[in-house]
């Protein structure tokens, strides 16, 4: 067993310890101190306290619970010091009114719009009508497509049937014409039958 040697007031110097050193031997030694304090002390900071003592917390325990009293002042009724001066006080300038350039102090220039956010907020204006005006024509033209593409299909529809409707009347009319053709010569034909059946009167034969 280390065997700790003793302070000016016959304590056990736990300073010099190497070993953690229990809690009830550490209070006893130091004066009877409260184990609950030092133990609760210890754990608020951050001080294990469940396997003895650390020599970490032995010297913070003794620094809060048992702090080094200081030296007594030595009597020295009736010395007198005096510091002296030795001193040359020098006058502070003065700064006020004081001006300075700040471009002694650099080497570059920078090119800089005056008011950068208000120019932004022009630019997201100016491309939000844009986008606005873009949007528009492209419904527009949408709805041209979709009426061109409407209109389409209804001619196409449209000039079909009028097609099927030219050949129709084109064999119609061939049949009616045809028809008409063969009427007529019939009916020039009766006409002239009849005709041959009487004699030319006497103006026709004089003439």
């Amino acid at each position: 067993m280390t065997r700790l040697p003793r302070t000016r007031n016959g304590s056990k110097d736990f300073s010099a310890m190497t070993e953690p050193v229990s809690l009830h031997s550490f209070c006893k030694e130091n004066g009877n101190l409260p184990k609950t304090s030092v133990r609760r002390w210890l754990n608020d900071n951050g001080y294990s306290t469940s396997d003895g003592l650390s020599p970490a917390a032995v010297e913070a325990a003794l620094a809060q619970f048992c702090p080094t009293p200081a030296p007594a002042a030595p009597d020295m009724a009736g010395l007198t010091i005096h510091a002296g001066n030795h001193c040359t006080t020098i006058d502070l300038p003065n700064y006020q009114g004081l001006t300075v350039d700040l471009g002694q102090f650099r080497e570059s220039e920078a090119l800089v719009i005056d008011d950068p956010l208000a120019v932004a907020e022009q630019f997201l204006q100016a491309a939000d009508l844009i986008q606005g005006a873009l949007a528009d024509d492209l419904a527009a033209r949408e709805r041209r497509l979709r009426a061109t593409k409407q209109a389409q299909g209804a001619i196409a529809a449209k000039a079909q049937e009028l097609a099927l409707e030219q050949r129709l009347y084109r064999l119609q009319t061939a049949q009616i014409d045809q028809a008409q053709t063969d009427e007529t010569t019939a009916l020039a034909d009766a006409l002239a039958q009849l005709q041959s059946l009487g004699k030319p009167t006497e103006a026709d034969t004089a003439a």
